[in-house]
């Protein structure tokens, strides 16, 4: 990939996360969730609450409550988006492929295009803890129950 390929993309994945904080999706309880998990970064003072609805074998909804960075936020913002009409086992799945995406070093060809920005946080360490906060909840969410 030539420098100003690379450039581009990541000028774009960073202006896609900034949308996401800036008017973050589906920020909001949701009083009927079937299961909620939470997050909270105790050296940064993030705190990020999880809430999904299933209707039947799928997600119906998904949202998400609390405070954090703006990657923090915007990787809540577009998690919340992609959930919808997946089964517990395919949001697991996914849940696996983002956290091996940016710790890993993966390629992630499963990643769902609405969270292609999150590609931009995997060449920075310091930051992979902000970006799957909110999949770490969602993981401990379908773990459990309300």
């Amino acid at each position: 990939m030539s420098d100003v390929s690379a450039a581009s993309l990541s000028a774009m994945y960073q202006e896609t996360l900034l949308a996401h904080h800036r008017a973050p999706l589906n920020r909001r309880a949701i009083a009927n969730a079937t299961h909620t998990g939470s997050r909270k970064n105790p050296l940064c003072g993030d705190a990020l609450q999880v809430a999904v609805r299933f209707d039947g074998d799928s997600i119906a909804d998904a949202a998400f409550t609390g405070q954090g960075c703006s990657i923090a936020t915007a990787s809540a913002s577009m998690m919340t988006e992609v959930l919808r009409g997946r089964t517990r086992d395919q949001a697991l799945a996914l849940v696996d492929e983002v956290e091996s995406m940016l710790t890993g070093g993966t390629a992630a060809p499963n990643l769902p295009f609405g969270l292609e920005a999150l590609r931009g946080v995997a060449p920075f360490p310091g930051r992979h803890g902000c970006a799957t906060m909110s999949w770490l909840a969602l993981r401990d969410a379908l773990h459990t129950r309300s």
